[in-house]
């Protein structure tokens, strides 16, 4: 479908020359990820619970008066929740902003459609015959970010065809090479239902030459899902869905080094009828981590812990520095940030709950009003 980058010869520039413009300036749309074919993703298994464990709680103690503590660096790289306009098609490509608009359905003349309400960014897309790929996208601009999130929906959750597949999904994709290599966290929906599924594709400027199913979930509501893609491109891979970890693996030879794009796209070979892929709550960072640098020497961890004491994330302190998982969580995370000694007795604490993003970066100082 859509996987060769705009790389090579005059013959690929020209098929792919009908991208959306971003004033003042031409934008190129980067070429989109190719559909995954949907014959390799199983059967939807029986729904399973991604497995949460219990939070463990601590009391809410005030915040000493010795130590504050201070934000010194922000993770978040852009954010957009896809909901705060209302825009039609036409508006939508004739002013892209930070999204650039693009697809084979614009090369391969099929139906799509694409707009913005308060439920998100809706892309349309129709195949013109059974088998046959088309595919549109919203695509963000180069980014060096680690962690990409979306909250992604797909309608409906079925198809009458057995040989027909619609995919709806967030795919990370490398800008760094001329190869197509991407992963992704994509709906499949068939005949037989609608999974989730984790892929890993790698190809040439040409195409994808090889798909991997690094994991399937069947969701409680399965036509909408929460999605958080860590990648640093070479070897780590970690997803998150709907808050739990469906995937992680750090031997990986991804091939897909940044910068990265980050498409929000529907594909489908379905040909009766337009289906849409809505897409909410975007944004990327450069962590699923943060820092809590520069704590007294007799600190011994520190913790996340939410306004009702439950502790959503804790570190030992090595050196004077702790860092603190946050991935699994939407951002930003409201939640204190709390330093215990070896006793559990409390050295230092924000004074209210502060919204964190991966990547942030906090220091503990002396209190200068003391």
């Amino acid at each position: 479908m859509e996987r060769s980058r705009i790389f090579l010869g005059l013959a690929l520039l020209a098929i792919f020359l009908s991208s959306t413009t971003i004033n003042p300036s031409i934008a190129v749309a980067p070429t989109g990820p190719a559909p995954v074919p949907g014959n390799l993703i199983p059967i939807p298994p029986a729904f399973v619970p991604i497995p949460s464990n219990p939070l463990p709680v601590v009391p809410l103690l005030p915040a000493p008066s010795l130590y504050s503590i201070d934000k010194v660096n922000s993770g978040l790289v852009a954010s957009d929740s896809l909901t705060n306009e209302t825009l039609n098609k036409q508006q939508l490509l004739s002013n892209p902003r930070y999204w650039t608009y693009g697809g084979s359905a614009q090369v391969l003349n099929t139906p799509y459609d694409l707009f913005k309400d308060s439920q998100g960014l809706h892309i349309g897309v129709q195949s013109l015959q059974n088998g046959s790929y088309t595919g549109f996208y919203g695509v963000t601009p180069n980014t060096n970010a680690k962690l990409f999130h979306a909250v992604v929906s797909t309608q409906p959750s079925t198809l009458p065809i057995m040989t027909d597949f619609y995919e709806s999904g967030l795919y990370v994709q490398t800008a760094g090479i001329p190869n197509v290599n991407y992963v992704t966290c994509t709906s499949d929906t068939s005949f037989w239902g609608t999974s989730w599924a984790v892929i890993w594709a790698t190809g040439n400027p040409f195409g994808i030459t090889d798909y991997k199913v690094l994991s399937v979930i069947t969701t409680a509501n399965p036509t909408t899902a929460d999605c958080t893609i860590v990648t640093n491109g070479n070897n780590f891979l970690k997803v998150y869905l709907d808050g739990g970890l469906v995937y992680s693996n750090s031997t990986l030879n991804l091939q897909m080094p940044g910068p990265f794009n980050a498409f929000l796209e529907p594909q489908t070979s379905y040909p009766s009828q337009m289906l849409y892929g809505t897409y909410k709550d975007y944004y990327a960072a450069t962590d699923e981590s943060i820092k809590v640098t520069n704590n007294p020497s007799l600190a011994a961890k520190v913790m996340l812990v939410d306004s009702t004491g439950n502790v959503l994330a804790s570190s030992s302190v090595v050196s004077g520095n702790a860092s603190l998982v946050i991935g699994q969580y939407h951002m930003p995370l409201a939640a204190y940030i709390k330093v215990y000694d070896s006793n559990d007795i409390q050295l230092a604490s924000t004074k209210t709950p502060v919204n964190i993003f991966g990547g942030d970066t906090y220091s503990v100082n002396l209190n200068p009003g003391l």
